[in-house]
């Protein structure tokens, strides 16, 4: 299981490091966005549908598409420059939001209902369990890598046992194992709260900076000296809560989830409790070697 998390957040991480690579060379001489693809969607002489040899021009559908794909790129290229004015506070913001990022796609594929409680599990091993197939219902538990699985099979290995301790063995399996996927998540509020943090200090940082500058200048100095560092503190601000948000309404997301999906699991449990337990229930016994009888 660690190693499927570790795998994750390494493609996770390579994946988030090549897309600024790849849209930052868009903006280049060969690229798509560079100055000769926005003076080729310009320049179309004359008439609409003519061209200067007099061969026919691309159309007005293609100049606007032209023109849209130049302006997109030219905005992408503004916003990794804009990235890049973030300095070391950006950089360690960027590392932030790949772990934040990594944690919510680990509880997307993790926390999923046919993980806790599958749908058709309590209702075929209390078919199997009303049969006396108690190797199946272990078996079919087993199969299903579930956490109801897993409590099953702890049902069905002490069912000789008293009620009430069947009862307590199974509740606290079961709680250990949602409180196991809350901790997962936790991670998510960890950066929620570490991201704005960051970006405060990026302000602060940029607002001492801006001081610097003006009390180096003197009275004869330009206002716009501060225009870089004050330009740090806003995007590190922004960064901050661009990260923030989305990992804190994550983070409220797989809790409700997870408390959700943890009343389903009581529920079938207690289902399962009064069917195999009950008071006019019939509970299959551990085989035992029959003796032969005496003359």
């Amino acid at each position: 299981m660690t190693k499927r998390y570790l795998r994750l957040f390494i493609l996770f991480s390579i994946s988030c490091c090549v897309l600024p690579w790849a849209l930052r060379a868009q903006d280049g001489p060969g690229g798509t966005g560079g100055t000769g693809g926005a003076d080729s969607a310009n320049a179309v002489p004359g008439e609409v549908g003519e061209a200067v040899d007099g061969t026919e021009s691309m159309g007005p559908a293609t100049v606007e598409v032209d023109e849209f794909i130049t302006e997109d790129v030219s905005a992408t290229g503004a916003l990794i420059e804009k990235l890049k004015e973030s300095g070391k506070t950006g950089i360690a913001l960027f590392f932030i939001s790949v772990v934040g990022f990594s944690f919510a796609f680990e509880r997307l594929f993790n926390l999923r209902k046919s993980l806790i409680t599958p749908p058709r599990l309590a209702g075929q091993v209390d078919q199997l369990w009303s049969q006396g197939d108690v190797s199946a219902v272990k078996k079919l538990a087993s199969e299903s890598h579930s956490t109801l699985g897993r409590v099953i099979n702890e049902i069905v290995e002490h069912r000789d046992s008293p009620r009430a301790d069947i009862t307590t063995m199974a509740g606290d399996l079961a709680s250990r194992e949602m409180r196991l996927h809350l901790q997962r998540a936790y991670p998510l509020a960890v950066v929620a709260t570490i991201s704005p943090l960051l970006g405060l200090f990026g302000t602060v940082y940029g607002m001492i900076g801006a001081f610097e500058s003006v009390a180096l200048a003197g009275e004869m100095g330009d206002p716009s000296i501060m225009a870089g560092d004050i330009a740090y503190a806003l995007i590190t601000t922004a960064l901050g809560l661009v990260i923030a948000v989305p990992a804190l309404a994550s983070y409220h997301f797989f809790r409700i989830r997870t408390n959700m999906l943890a009343l389903g699991l009581e529920s079938q449990l207690g289902h399962i409790m009064s069917r195999w337990f009950g008071p006019n229930a019939i509970v299959p016994k551990k085989s035992t070697p029959q003796t032969p009888l005496e003359d």
